[in-house]
């Protein structure tokens, strides 16, 4: 027991002695268990399970979980040989001393298990203490009634615990190797032992250019949403290539051609910070390079999320366009005795539509809601390609544009009986049997005077009469992945013909189907709508038990569609994502702080004997801190303005990924960046201030 003691007293003092290192990567691993309870505790938690949108939140959070386990595995590991550095040169001295390497572990073992002991009681005791806030602004973006019960989470206990017991385990087993495998000269010598300045590497600075190039190429000229979602992991995983290469061999590069100038290097604050910077600069460069990664992912994430959550409300009602929706689909027309006996049954479902119809329509007058606009059309979706006014359905091209991720060329073609879109628009347009309309696109102009279907023979070559307005957005068209081509054909059985010939093409084929949209009076509330929507479809299942019971053909199902009862999810979605963004963006901004805290405390002690010698031969303490002041201006704030371009570069590829969420508001995107990057840049600011007090203190001592 009193050996025991005495390592253990030698273990706290050694942290204690060392508290300017220790202190920070305590604060750390504590951090990181709270923000890893909190959002286990949310995760778990019965109050957000019954908020509003709560079981889409805890799904999201779900993988919150797994990313904030995950970085802090890396993050510590990467922080933890940071502290083993500047403890190598103690454990020499006590191995030279006649301490044992099995010995130094057991001190190594205590000390681990000092602060494992600190992390966790004081990180779960935090996450408790500040899960019930982080509950309560969850509750707030979720517009959702506070719950008043503290619930203490013991699932999110003993998953924290699993989690980082084994995480301190592997910081332990690494600190061991490395001390075993080290000789008690190379102990004593580490913290002093620097590398030898490395040269400039053109190939591998060239190809940092040449990825960041391609990156940003991809990012600026991609125009459809789909090939954004398709590319956007390959366009990131060049930026992280390319930002390390650039930040280990360009920045040696850089700093070869600034000694090559004159007129910059022969100057007191340049010639010395231009020399360190280039000596250290392959271990600057990565650790410099994962600084700005982790800034970019801020950035990114608060800017997307953020444009999400604020613009919720516009993308919801881009997606339903209509407050309520029904709709029928498979409605057959057949083109004769024959293909009617093909599908038996399906061609009664056409009959259905006047019957629904007038179901709606009865309930729509009880209620006094009859004078809203309605849009009641019948309508063909397909994927089709259109090159020179030829439209084709192409089954194998369509594969190669998924296998491609490129889908130009391709539309979303729907078709539309003149009959239905006169009634949609109270109009009286006229059509020969030769001649469509096309309604307005302005993504995507139509600009032939023909459309051709060369598929299908008995169909002639179609006059362009002329180009109608905009289509009336609709759930129907509301999607920015493909264009969409509105054709307006003579009559439903032309619209009929077309689809049996992409059922064909196709196998994942569509199919006609009847359209029935209005928005609810101002005064009608959610639970209004969701009775009416619960009416007609009792109505609709009366029918279908009855034609069941009479041995009737079966009407077909009605399908609905209704703003106030997917709003709850696509809220909770929208805010779930904004919140975990929060949380992620804590606690990588802790790991960006952290890592430059420990650049310049680790890079202060290797410097302080080399000022100590400028000081000696006449570098007065003015020189010393104006050189200090350059040389972390330029380290520490090179991340930030990179990190600024990346999001810059990437504003295209974002705009996009938004438009695939059905958000389409550049202004809104560009507001809430330069907020992020504003309010990040101060952060940033007030670190790189500390940081180098820090370093000068060490410097200058």
């Amino acid at each position: 027991m009193r050996g025991f003691g005495f390592y253990t007293r030698l273990a706290w003092q050694g942290m204690c002695k060392n508290g300017r290192v220790y202190l920070p990567y305590i604060l750390t691993c504590i951090g990181m268990v709270m923000m890893y309870y909190i959002v286990c505790a949310l995760q778990n938690s019965t109050a957000v399970e019954t908020m509003r949108g709560g079981g889409t939140v805890q799904e999201i959070l779900s993988l919150g979980q797994i990313v904030i386990g995950f970085f802090s595995l890396l993050f510590l590991l990467y922080t933890n040989s940071f502290l083993l550095k500047r403890r190598k040169k103690e454990f020499g001295l006590y191995n030279i001393l006649g301490m044992s390497k099995l010995n130094l572990a057991r001190v190594l073992l205590l000390e681990t298990l000092l602060t494992a002991a600190l992390a966790l009681l004081s990180g779960l005791g935090l996450g408790l203490l500040f899960s019930k806030l982080a509950e309560l602004s969850l509750s707030r973006l979720l517009s959702s009634g506070p719950s008043l019960v503290f619930e203490i989470s013991p699932l999110a206990i003993i998953s924290t615990l699993k989690l980082f017991s084994l995480i301190f385990l592997l910081l332990l087993a690494n600190s061991l190797r490395q001390v075993h495998m080290a000789r008690p000269v190379e102990l004593l010598r580490a913290p002093n032992f620097g590398e030898r300045p490395p040269k400039a590497n053109w190939l591998l600075a060239l190809l940092g250019l040449i990825l960041l190039a391609g990156a940003y190429f991809l990012a600026v000229t991609i125009k459809d949403p789909i090939v954004a979602l398709g590319l956007f992991f390959v366009a990131v995983i060049m930026v992280i290539i390319a930002t390390y290469l650039l930040f280990i061999a360009g920045s040696v590069a850089l700093c070869r051609l600034l000694q090559k100038n004159p007129r910059f290097y022969y100057q007191t604050k340049h010639f010395v910070s231009t020399g360190n910077m280039l000596f250290r600069m392959r271990r600057n460069g990565a650790g410099l390079a994962s600084i700005c990664i982790l800034s970019t992912m801020v950035l990114v994430m608060l800017s997307t999320t953020g444009c999400l959550f604020w613009g919720k409300e516009a993308a919801l009602q881009q997606r339903f366009p209509q407050d309520i929706i029904f709709s029928i689909y498979d409605v057959f027309y057949p083109a004769d005795e024959a293909a009617a006996d093909e599908r038996p049954g399906l061609a009664e479902r056409q009959n259905y539509i006047p019957v629904y119809r007038e179901l709606i329509e009865a309930e729509l007058a009880r209620r006094g809601w009859q004078n809203q606009p309605v849009l009641d059309f019948r309508h063909l979706t397909t994927v089709a390609a259109v090159e020179n006014s030829r439209l084709t359905f192409d089954q194998d091209k369509m594969q190669q544009a998924e296998r491609l991720v490129q889908y130009k060329g391709f539309y979303y073609a729907h078709f539309i009986p003149l009959d239905d879109y006169n009634r949609s628009q109270a109009s009286a347009l006229e059509l020969q049997p030769d001649e469509v309309f096309i309604c307005e696109n302005p993504n995507a102009p139509y600009t032939w005077n023909t459309l051709s279907l060369p598929q299908i023979e008995q169909l002639p070559e179609f006059k362009v009469k002329s180009l109608l307005p905009e289509f009336p957005h609709t759930s129907v068209s509301n999607s920015e992945i493909l264009p969409d081509l509105w054709v307006v054909v003579p009559d439903e059985q032309i619209m009929q013909t077309v689809c049996n010939v992409q059922q064909q093409a196709y196998e994942r084929a569509s199919s006609v189907a009847w359209y029935y949209g209005f928005d609810l009076p101002e005064t009608a509330s959610p639970s209004e709508s969701d009775e009416f929507v619960r009416v007609i479809w009792n109505q609709v299942d009366e029918r279908t038990q009855q034609a069941k019971a009479n041995g009737e053909f079966e009407p077909p199902n009605i399908h609905y569609s209704d703003i106030n009862g997917e709003r709850d999810w696509y809220y909770s979605m929208n805010s779930g994502m904004f919140f975990l963004a929060i949380v992620l963006a804590l606690v990588f901004v802790a790991g960006a702080l952290l890592i430059m805290y420990y650049k310049q405390l680790v890079e202060g002690y290797e410097d302080q004997a080399g000022f100590g010698i400028l000081r000696k031969v006449g570098m007065t303490d003015r020189e010393i801190r104006s050189s200090v002041n350059w040389q972390t201006l330029v380290l520490f704030f090179l991340p930030l303005v990179i990190a600024g371009i990346h999001l810059a570069f990437a504003f295209n590829m974002l705009l996009k990924l938004l438009l695939a969420f059905g958000l389409s508001n550049p202004a809104l995107l560009v507001q809430i960046s330069v907020i992020c990057y504003l309010i990040f840049a101060l952060l940033y600011i007030a670190a790189y201030l500390t940081t180098s007090r820090i370093y000068y203190r060490i410097v200058a001592s």
